[in-house]
């Protein structure tokens, strides 16, 4: 049984964007402490801000096998049989496995995110290889 897995995080593999990121996060949470005169407001923001961001900020494994795909992080497990996977739609980040055979609003919030990891071409080979057309 062939399998692929990898760890994908994003933070390591983009220094300069990373630290982009993490100065505008700070800028965003000084002004709103400055702006509504309280500290908490900054740190609330800031920790909202992050938590937006964990599929950055935090690793996650990815494990793809021939039944399906399974996406470890530190919120949970989500997995997918290769039967439930209707259409893909990649991009230069990840791909999206989504439920339905046409493009919809519905599946950003219904498909499984897949993060490369330099692996882009490797991924979606073994995808394209594993779903029904």
């Amino acid at each position: 049984m062939e399998t692929l897995e990898w760890v994908s995080f994003p933070m390591k593999e983009r220094p300069k964007a990373t630290v982009a990121l993490i100065a505008i996060m700070l800028v965003s949470a000084f002004a709103a402490s400055a702006m509504m005169g309280n500290i908490w407001w900054g740190i609330i923001g800031l920790a909202l801000l992050f938590l937006s961001m964990w599929n950055y900020f935090l690793p996650t494994e990815f494990i793809m096998d021939s039944t399906g795909v399974r996406k470890k992080s530190p919120f949970g497990t989500e997995v997918r049989k290769w039967g439930e996977v209707r259409s893909i739609v990649p991009d230069a980040n990840g791909v999206l496995l989504s439920p339905f055979k046409e493009p919809t609003r519905l599946a950003k919030f219904r498909g499984l995110g897949i993060q490369f990891s330099g692996n882009r071409e490797e991924v979606l080979e073994f995808i394209r290889a594993r779903i029904k057309s």
